[in-house]
């Protein structure tokens, strides 16, 4: 194998007898230079495959042209989340690095996760991002280390999770639960579950909060409340106490914990929807209209949310977004109504 060389500006330079710096001034667009030397250069460079050395050029701007993106990508919903992040950080010439706050297929302890959420953020930190994106769980350990990111005045963008010094990214929580509360309802449901996310995230927290508020407007409505858990295993033992209540229709979290809901009404004999309406949350697509009996569920813009989240960031980094208060974009949604909910 060949030893890896760089071609430099200095052997660019020699071949077209010009001075460093006019080949610099050139191949960074800078300054006034005839067309004949700027063709010259760039003609020589194209020849000797030159590519710019953005380390270098890193040190001397103070910008790396990378983005930290800690998005785990779970499922179709967060990687159309993750697409829309990276065709925008392209469209602004920008490079994303991807650590996730786990190692999928590993069991970490507590204290091993926060161990290693810290770790992945020094890795993008030492890295000298030029700005971080970040969902929920992580978020929660960027908010314990605030001083450190505030004295390095690096911009962040949360999606589906607000903090004091990051910009955010939400869907509309509070039309998303009135859609669903509505429609079950509607459909002649007076005995509702919900299943909700773990109360440490945002998201989990509004949902409840606004699919209570929702039903609050029907007096003749009995509500149970089951709050879920951080760990997948633990998710059926709950969703069976849930269910042994008796509800007629349930609002799950997510899309894959109405299916686990799915699993656990199959195994206590009761019939989605004859027995059980099941509604969901994100709308992954080949995933909820796949499920037998295709899955009603609240539609995020997914790819549009990651476009958000990149645009605000860059808008930040190139000073158009000059207000010392936090943006919060709030993207709307939609209830995709399928054959998991019947009226009784």
């Amino acid at each position: 194998m060949k030893p890896r060389t760089q071609v430099s500006l200095k052997q660019i330079a020699a071949e077209t007898n010009l001075s460093i710096s006019t080949v610099s001034r050139v191949l960074r667009n800078k300054g006034e230079i005839s067309e004949e030397t700027r063709q010259k250069v760039l003609e020589c460079a194209k020849k000797l495959n030159y590519r710019p050395n953005l380390l270098i050029q890193g040190i001397q701007t103070g910008r790396t042209g990378n983005i930290g993106i800690m998005v785990p990508p779970f499922d179709e919903h967060w990687s159309r989340v993750i697409e829309g992040i990276h065709d925008t950080l392209v469209e602004y010439d920008y490079a994303g690095i991807m650590l996730w706050d786990s190692c999928f297929g590993k069991i970490l302890s507590q204290k091993e996760k926060e161990a290693f959420m810290l770790k992945q953020m020094h890795r993008l930190i030492d890295r000298r991002v030029d700005g971080v994106i970040l969902w929920p769980r992580v978020s929660e350990v960027y908010g314990a280390h605030l001083d450190e990111l505030e004295s390095r005045n690096l911009p962040v963008v949360t999606i589906d999770h607000e903090l004091d010094f990051s910009d955010s990214v939400i869907t509309d929580e509070r039309l998303g639960a009135e859609l669903v509360a509505q429609h079950l309802y509607q459909l002649g449901h007076r005995r509702i579950a919900h299943l909700s996310g773990h109360q440490e995230w945002t998201w989990a927290k509004l949902r409840r909060r606004y699919f209570e508020e929702a039903l609050s407007a029907y007096p003749d409505v009995t509500y149970i409340l089951q709050v879920g858990s951080d760990f997948v295993e633990e998710i059926p033992p709950l969703i069976r106490q849930m269910l042994e209540k008796k509800p007629t229709a349930v609002f799950s979290f997510s899309d894959w914990a109405a299916f686990e809901i799915y699993k656990v009404a199959a195994e206590m004999g009761l019939r989605i929807p004859d027995d059980l309406s099941v509604v969901g949350y994100s709308d992954s697509n080949r995933f909820s209209q796949l499920i037998p009996p295709p899955l009603t569920t609240v539609r995020q813009k997914s790819r549009q949310i990651g476009i958000e989240a990149a645009r605000i960031l860059m808008e930040r980094l190139s000073g158009k977004e000059k207000s010392a208060k936090r943006v919060r974009t709030v993207i709307d949604c939609e209830l995709v109504i399928r054959k998991s909910t019947r009226a009784i």
